[in-house]
């Protein structure tokens, strides 16, 4: 009896034992799957802006900028999702971009400025490219223009050439700098880039002041566009129509009297091609004639429309 006493009491004691173990390898296991979650909760999250604008902060009463970049990259980094997600929404963007130009020394023409990022929410980090930009800073000056409406050459469509061409603004205001002031020319209304005229056209073109030469000068100009009337023509020329006569006479006839209907033609085509026209020839046979008739005969020149395209011969016989 002692000895079944003593057998049980050694296995309660065993059983006891491995349940500690087994209570202490399940606490550890778990302290190490918290362990694991409480550092997952450290994600860093970053995101590339591009095209973001850059706000100059200088005295627009007295001074003009022009020449610089107007927009940067920035590199965003934070732990928290939600206020990245906020700065990366032009709509709820807090954080900008700043060139501060109001200690510059004014008079230097060009500077260059660093740009800083300001009002950043906490909990972000900011990096901006480039670091700094060059600006063309001068003393603001307004004078008066008069206003040229342009269109190129090569906006005009094959077998046309410019008749006129006019705005609804004979001078308007440009602001600029003391030194671009001084070079600028007149302001012209152009005629868009991609646009070939082969019809009249009226439509808003933006004004741009520009030099003797035509470049381009920075500048604002007060309204900022005009009312652009193009009106073009067909390239022509008129030239007279000679007759050629082919085939035989009748042998009952002694002689035709030719009469055509126009004695001149308009042409119309390209510059080169009207120019390399001289005349139309208007060829008659006369085979078979042998009383007094009409024939009506069809014109043709290479690379060129002729106006009117077919003429009326009138020939006339005489019996022998």
């Amino acid at each position: 009896m002692q000895k079944i006493l003593n057998s049980r009491f050694s296995l309660a004691v065993v059983s006891i034992f491995f349940s500690i173990i087994l209570f202490l390898t399940a606490a550890a296991n778990n302290y190490s799957r918290v362990g694991t979650q409480i550092s997952g909760a450290t994600e860093t999250y970053t995101h590339t802006l591009t095209d973001v604008p850059i706000d100059i902060k200088y005295d627009s009463d007295k001074y003009y900028v022009s020449g610089y970049s107007y927009e940067a990259q920035v590199y965003l980094t934070s732990t928290n999702r939600v206020k990245l997600d906020s700065e990366i929404n032009s709509d709820t963007r807090s954080f900008k971009v700043v060139a501060d130009l109001s200690k510059a020394e004014i008079g230097t023409g060009t500077v260059t400025a660093k740009l800083k990022v300001t009002n950043l929410p906490s909990g972000l980090t900011a990096t901006v490219s480039p670091k700094t930009i060059s600006i063309t800073i001068g003393k603001k000056k307004t004078e008066t223009f008069s206003v040229e409406g342009k269109v190129d050459a090569s906006q005009l469509a094959d077998g046309y050439e410019l008749k006129s061409v006019s705005t609804n603004l004979s001078e308007v205001e440009v602001t600029s700098d003391e030194a671009t002031i001084d070079q600028i020319d007149h302001v012209v209304a152009s005629l868009p880039d991609d646009t070939v005229l082969d019809s009249d056209y009226s439509d808003k073109a933006t004004l741009q002041a520009v030099s003797t030469d035509g470049t381009i000068l920075p500048s604002v100009i007060k309204p900022a566009k005009a009312e652009l009337k193009v009106e073009v023509k067909k390239i022509t020329k008129t030239v007279p129509v000679s007759l050629k006569v082919v085939g035989d006479m009748s042998e009952s006839l002694s002689n035709i009297d030719y009469k055509l209907s126009n004695q001149t033609v308009t042409i119309s085509g390209s510059q080169e091609a009207v120019a390399a026209v001289n005349e139309v020839v208007a060829e008659v046979d006369i085979t078979n004639v042998t009383k007094n008739t009409s024939k009506t005969v069809s014109l043709s020149a290479d690379n060129v429309t002729i106006e009117p395209n077919v003429v009326t011969v009138q020939l006339t016989v005489k019996k022998k």
